[in-house]
């Protein structure tokens, strides 16, 4: 029998690269293209016939391609934005500004309970961090991944794949950041809605030094940030369910002689982890 894959059976990733994958893509073009003879009710209450259907698909997929594009390539901010800042703004939970045509950071703003955040909001990769300017007042640092690309296929390669950058980029540029949220429509998990449930990553109070070697962990109740996010995109407030569990993730870091020692372990099950490899702190420390 094969052994369950915890990332898609317990935490509800999808893997790209299955071939059970590829036979439901092959079942939804099969349905496509066959709905008048597999399903003609569907047309009985229809402005368009049977016949209006196969005589125009294939102008009508060309044409959702493009629509689909689009939106693939839509601002991330806008994103985060439409999906979460305007509704949470609208419903008290925090005020924000956007300053992305500006300063060298997105979003800052204030949670309803006092504190004040700053937020960056990247694409999948992630690649532009290295100009970010974090304003002095914030109390913390929150950096935003909208993963759209395909090219990374098993779920902790898509996860790991940006947490990375991230952490050389706080150790670089001496900031500590707090928390990291990862979006991932082509492959996170979903609600029975439909929604796409956003991955967190907690990061200890400080990244570790010399003066600090083992900084304190931040704790779900310290999480205000996160209660408000899943609440907006999930309807979800709790840390303590489940479903919200499956998606948070603790990145334990410890400097040890030479080297950062990570840990990063799943909040529901901390038998899950993520494979990281140590960074050589000699190699960053210097850096500004």
């Amino acid at each position: 029998m094969n052994k369950k894959d915890p990332w898609t059976e317990t935490l509800g990733f999808t893997d790209l690269a299955t071939d059970e994958r590829e036979e439901k893509l092959e079942a939804i073009k099969q349905l496509i293209r066959d709905l008048p003879e597999r399903h003609p009710e569907v047309f009985e209450d229809e402005s368009i016939s049977a016949g209006d259907y196969q005589r125009e698909l294939k102008d009508a997929i060309f044409s959702l391609g493009g629509v689909l594009r689009q939106e693939h390539g839509a601002d991330n901010e806008d994103t985060v934005e439409d999906i979460f800042l305007d509704p949470a703004e609208d419903q008290g939970y925090l005020s924000y500004t956007n300053q992305s045509g500006g300063e060298r950071i997105d979003f800052k703003g204030r949670l309803d309970s006092n504190e004040t955040f700053a937020m960056d909001v990247k694409g999948g990769e992630g690649q532009s961090i290295g100009h970010l300017l974090v304003p002095n007042n914030s109390d913390f640092l929150t950096v935003w991944s909208e993963r759209k690309a395909r090219n990374t296929k098993s779920p902790s390669g898509r996860l790991n794949e940006v947490i990375n950058r991230i952490v050389r980029w706080g150790f670089n540029h001496d900031e500590d950041v707090a928390l990291m949220v990862i979006r991932d429509p082509p492959a996170g998990a979903r609600t029975n809605e439909g929604d796409v449930i956003p991955d967190i990553i907690v990061f200890p109070k400080q990244f570790p030094s010399p003066e600090n070697p083992e900084p304190e962990m931040r704790s779900l109740d310290d999480l205000r940030f996160a209660e408000i996010l899943y609440e907006i995109l999930i309807g979800e407030s709790s840390l303590d369910v489940e479903e919200i569990q499956k998606h948070i993730w603790f990145h334990e870091m410890t400097l040890s002689e030479e080297y950062v020692e990570k840990d990063i372990y799943n909040a529901y099950n901390n038998e899950i982890r993520l494979g990281t490899r140590n960074i050589d702190y000699s190699r960053i420390s210097d850096v500004v």
